[in-house]
């Protein structure tokens, strides 16, 4: 919850308007706070210093491949909140990617 409180509070929306953000798809900026939400939450549940901040986080974004960004987006939409389950009636546009899969050299 409380990366959703970061998230919801840094796209100035409410946790109910979660589903016109996702409707279609996610920016680089979303990304970007997405990530940053998710790493602030962890670093004040545990009462860690907060020496960052978005642009810093997209500084070390650079570095991800868009597999990465793959992974990441999949994570969110697995979420209790955007999950089948739990989706709180948000409309989710799950779209598997039709790019082929890199393959790793042997």
């Amino acid at each position: 919850m409380n990366f959703w409180a970061n998230f919801t509070e840094g796209l100035e929306i409410s946790l109910d308007q979660l589903g016109e953000v996702f409707d279609d798809g996610l920016s680089i900026t979303d990304i970007r706070l997405l990530v940053y939400s998710a790493i602030l939450a962890n670093d004040q549940e545990n009462g860690n210093d907060i020496d960052y901040n978005e642009y810093t986080v997209g500084a070390w974004l650079e570095d991800l491949t868009t597999e990465n960004l793959n992974d990441i987006v999949e994570a969110l939409t697995e979420t209790k909140i955007l999950g089948n389950n739990l989706n709180m009636g948000i409309k989710r546009n799950v779209k598997q990617s039709t790019r082929p899969q890199k393959k790793s050299n042997p």
